[in-house]
């Protein structure tokens, strides 16, 4: 006598055994019950592992996914954390105010003893004085 392997085919989480589509809770409904005609133990053995095997293969890809978001949350807090340092290092428009006044009036006392006209140093000291207050927050 031969024997012939069931067919079963998996698609989108139901298992079809000859013609009868049905997912693993009715299968196990229908055993439990003992009156289920749509196939042998082999067919539903083979299902109930087609079945388990997509399970396997959804739940390793959710693992992955969130590991995915994991990193990716990890990298938008160190994104986030470097904006919060570039801000605490930018100066308002008060501030940078503030340094030009100080500069200017030191070197409006330091020029006006000199008679090579070092007003063109001028932005040179200002910038420096603008990145000194920058580093110092």
């Amino acid at each position: 006598m031969s024997h012939t392997t069931p067919t079963v085919v998996v698609d989108s989480g139901a298992s079809v055994i000859e013609g009868a589509e049905m997912n693993a809770n009715e299968l196990a409904d229908k055993l439990e019950q003992g009156h289920w005609e749509g196939g042998t133990r082999e067919q539903a053995a083979t299902m109930l592992r087609q079945q388990q095997e997509k399970l396997t293969k959804y739940e390793l890809r959710h693992v992955a996914q969130r590991d995915r978001i994991a990193i990716l949350e990890m990298q938008h807090k160190q994104q986030q954390a470097e904006i919060e340092a570039l801000k605490a290092k930018t100066l308002t428009d008060e501030e940078i105010e503030e340094v030009f006044r100080t500069v200017e009036q030191d070197f409006a006392l330091t020029e006006s003893k000199k008679s090579d006209g070092g007003w063109r140093n001028f932005p040179v000291e200002l910038g420096r004085a603008i990145l000194r207050k920058a580093q110092e927050k």
